[in-house]
């Protein structure tokens, strides 16, 4: 059998050749094999999820250079929260029998002694779509719909007088850690939005709260998570449990309003 020596203290030089996001890096781009014939760099990946590009060149060497390595970020997974699973008491907001909404449902009032609160299972889909997409940025954990509606009900009066979720809360409870995205075109105001609003925040891996009519209860103030987009379709975690089968946003028809958080520390893993 023919024996090989390794290439001994041969300079190899490391360039990230292709790159979504330009805040990827490779360390050290130069470096020099050791006794053993063998270098070594690192490559950081983007923000932004696709493939990152590397190609090491051997200026000594006579075959074999460059050689190109590949690498892929992708989005991290969105928890799945259902409000189901959660029996406790939602914003300290009781129903108003005496003033019905439009679908026939008890309206909102201030509780008074010996009043029927609503809870999470009833009312909390904003609520558990919150604590998705902050599960998704570890900002705090855990973000359990129980958990974050204990915050917002004893530390930072996270409800408004009709019970619903203040937008900008995980600001308070994250310190800034989570950023909540004001735009005005994030409001349909009665009319539909296009949903290509989304792409540009799902393509840096930011997951999108969208307001729709539920499938199952016909309710047009009902809340999901747009966790990607594949195709002409888009993902969904919904936190209704009878729509855990639904899948995909083209199950629910159009979108009314959008709400987006931002993490300052980026996107992919």
């Amino acid at each position: 059998m023919p024996s090989f020596s390794p290439l001994k203290y041969i300079g190899i030089n490391s360039q990230i050749t292709y790159a979504p996001a330009d805040d990827a890096s490779v360390t050290p781009t130069n470096s020099a094999t050791s006794s053993d014939g063998l270098a070594s760099s690192t490559l950081r990946l983007g923000s932004l999820p696709g493939d990152y590009t590397v190609n090491a060149t051997c200026s000594e060497c006579t075959e074999g250079s460059p050689q190109t390595f590949t690498a892929t970020a992708k989005c991290p997974d969105v928890p799945q929260y259902y409000q189901d699973d959660y029996s406790d008491d939602y914003d300290g907001i009781c129903k108003d029998y005496e003033n019905l909404t439009s679908s026939g449902k008890p309206g909102v009032k201030t509780c008074a002694l010996g009043d029927k609160t609503w809870t999470i299972a009833e009312k909390g889909c904003a609520l558990a779509s919150m604590g998705m997409v902050m599960e998704r940025y570890k900002y705090p954990t855990p973000n359990t719909p129980d958990k974050l509606n204990d915050i917002f009900i004893k530390d930072i009066a996270g409800y408004d007088k009709k019970g619903s979720v203040k937008w900008y809360a995980p600001n308070v409870i994250t310190g800034y850690g989570i950023q909540y995205q004001y735009d005005p075109t994030h409001f349909g105001k009665g009319e539909t939005l296009p949903k290509s609003l989304m792409d540009n925040y799902l393509g840096k891996c930011m997951p999108v709260i969208v307001r729709v009519i539920n499938p199952h209860t016909h309710n047009p103030q009902h809340w999901i998570v747009v966790t990607g987009k594949v195709d002409n379709d888009y993902t969904v975690n919904d936190s209704d449990l009878a729509n855990k089968d639904l899948k995909w946003l083209s199950k629910y028809g159009d979108i009314y309003d959008i709400r987006v958080y931002k993490d300052p520390k980026g996107g992919c893993q």
